[in-house]
């Protein structure tokens, strides 16, 4: 029997682990993969909302390919779309939240 068997853990790990290398490789091939600027945001929110670490070494190592995604122009055609691209809370303050609710 394999360790995984023995410690119950099969099918709760992944197969391989990657290094950072290769999950920038990856998410770069996701984002090529991209029609539009549009969607290529929306990939790179899903991933900061995913791995914080990795979108930020995607967007250091990728600085010129990236800013025009994440900030001007299509940032603007984000914040005009946001109610159709809306996918998750991000840095809600619980305590204004509640504070909100109850009035």
């Amino acid at each position: 029997m394999g360790e995984k068997w023995l410690l119950k853990v099969h099918g709760l790990l992944p197969p391989a682990v990657l290094t950072q290398e290769d999950e920038v490789k990856i998410a770069l091939l996701n984002i090529e993969r991209c029609a539009t600027d549009l969607d290529k945001y929306i990939y790179l929110m899903d991933l900061l909302a995913r791995n914080e670490r990795l979108f930020y070494r995607v967007v250091m190592d990728n600085v010129e390919m990236i800013l025009p995604i994440i900030y001007t122009p299509t940032v603007g055609l984000a914040c005009q779309n946001f109610g159709l691209l809306f996918r998750h809370p991000q840095y809600v303050n619980q305590i204004k939240l509640q504070a909100a609710m109850q009035h």
